[in-house]
C-alpha cells in the first residue's frame, strides 16, 4: 500500500516539479512570482523525502549498498538537519571507524530523522550528542545480531524524552505522539536498519532524554573514491520517444524537453512506443532517444518494451523512468539494457544531466 502510494504521488510530483520549472524558465525574474515558485520547489523537495520514507517502509525499499564511510555522512547530515536552529551538534566520531556496507541516501536518511526527533524535544535548545565507536560483538547475548564486527551509533538528547507506555510502540509504523507528525520517520528507520542487517535500540525515560543506538555490520570489502556528479544545465538537439501512462507527466515533461531544444513524440504505453519507433526507424528522422516509464498498469511497461526495441535495432538507446526510484532496475539500469535511469520527480539539471550522458555521439 504504501509503494502504490508514493508512486502514484510521486507521479504528481513530478508533473509539478516540471511544471514550476518551465515557468520559472518563462517569467521576468524580478517579479516575486519567482521567490513563490522556489517557495513551491523547496515544498515539493520536502514532499519527495516523504515518498521516499513511503518507499523505504515498502518492500520496493531494499537498500543500494556500496562501501562507505559513515564519519562525514553523520557531520554533515546533522549540520543539515540543524540547520538555522537553536540545537547544536557535538560529534566524537572515532578516526579509526570501519567502512560499512550502506546505502548512504538511506543511512542519512535515518541520521536526520533521529536528529529532528532530538531537536524536536528540545524546543528551548540544547545539544545532541553523536557518539561512533568500533565494537565486536563476541555473542548473540542481549543483541538480535550475529557476532563479528559493528560500528555502533549512539545518538542522544536532553529533551522531553518518551513515556515508558510508548517505548515499545516508537519504531511501529503511523504511531506518533506529534501533533503534525506521520508516524513514518522512525518505523523507517527501523526498516532501513533492519534491511542492513543492523540494529536500532532506544533508551529513554520522560524528562530524561532520549538514546538511539545502532549497529551496523563493518565492512569487509575495501572502498573506491568515487568523486559526486557535477551536475550543469545543458540544452541540447535530437529527436526524443517519450513514454508515460500518466497525461500530467507527458504533457509536463514533454514541454520541459521541447524547452530544452529537442524535438519530442509522446506515447502512452510500450507497445505504442515499439510501433512509434518502427516508423521512425523507417523514415528520415529516427529517435536518437526513448525515455520510457517502466510500469504501466494493464499495458506494457518500459522493461518489456525495451526488449522489443532492441530486437527492431539493437543500437536503440533507452532510458528508465519511474516513480518507484528504488526500483531495482532503476539501481542497475544496465543489466537491463537501458542506458540511464530517472528517478521522478526530477529536476531540470538531473534531466539535462542524463540527456547529455545519454546520447548518442
Amino acid at each position: 500500500m504504501a509503494g502504490g502510494i508514493a508512486h502514484d504521488f510521486n507521479n504528481i510530483l513530478a508533473s509539478m516539479m516540471v511544471n514550476i520549472t518551465l515557468a520559472k524558465m518563462n517569467i521576468n525574474k524580478e517579479r516575486k512570482v519567482l521567490a513563490k515558485l522556489n517557495d513551491a520547489e523547496k515544498a515539493l523537495s520536502r514532499a519527495k523525502d516523504l515518498t521516499r520514507q513511503l518507499l523505504t517502509f515498502s518492500k520496493g525499499g531494499a537498500p543500494i549498498k556500496s562501501v562507505a564511510s559513515i564519519q562525514g555522512l553523520l557531520r554533515d547530515t546533522s549540520d543539515f538537519a540543524l540547520s538555522g536552529s537553536n540545537v547544536k551538534c557535538n560529534c566524537n566520531i572515532s578516526d579509526e571507524l570501519w567502512d560499512v556496507d550502506v546505502d548512504e541516501g538511506q543511512i542519512s536518511q535515518v541520521i536526520q530523522n533521529l536528529i529532528i526527533n532530538a531537536e524536536q524535544a528540545m524546543p528551548d535548545g540544547g545539544n545532541v550528542h553523536i557518539h561512533a565507536e568500533n565494537l565486536v560483538i563476541d555473542s548473540q547475548e542481549g543483541f538480535s545480531l550475529n557476532p563479528g564486527r559493528y560500528i555502533r551509533v549512539i545518538i542522544s538528547d536532553k529533551g522531553v524524552g518518551i513515556p515508558q507506555e510508548h517505548l515499545d510502540k516508537v519504531f511501529d509504523p503511523f504511531f506518533t505522539t506529534k501533533p503534525r507528525g506521520s508516524g513514518l520517520g522512525l518505523s523507517t528507520a527501523y526498516s532501513i536498519i533492519k534491511n542492513h542487517n543492523g540494529l536500532i535500540r532506544v533508551e529513554s525515560r520522560q524528562g530524561g532524554g532520549t538514546t538511539f543506538i545502532i549497529y551496523l555490520p563493518a565492512s569487509n570489502a575495501s572502498r573506491k573514491r568515487i568523486e559526486p556528479p557535477v551536475f550543469t544545465l545543458n540544452f541540447g538537439k535530437g529527436n526524443i520517444l517519450l513514454m508515460d501512462d500518466e497525461d500530467i507527466i507527458l504533457d509536463a515533461s514533454g514541454d520541459l524537453l521541447e524547452e530544452m531544444g529537442y524535438e519530442v513524440v509522446k506515447v502512452k504505453d510500450g507497445l505504442d512506443a515499439i510501433s512509434a519507433y518502427e516508423s521512425a526507424l523507417k523514415s528520415t528522422s529516427p529517435f536518437d532517444l526513448v525515455i520510457m516509464d517502466l510500469i504501466v498498469p494493464g499495458g506494457m511497461g518500459g522493461k518489456e518494451a525495451l526488449q522489443e526495441l532492441l530486437k527492431r535495432d539493437p543500437t536503440a538507446r533507452v532510458i528508465a523512468s519511474s516513480g518507484y526510484s528504488t526500483d531495482p532496475v532503476m539501481a542497475n539500469y544496465q543489466e537491463y539494457g537501458f542506458v540511464g535511469a530517472l528517478a521522478k520527480p526530477y529536476k531540470i539539471v538531473e534531466l539535462s544531466h542524463i540527456l547529455a550522458r545519454a546520447m548518442p555521439g
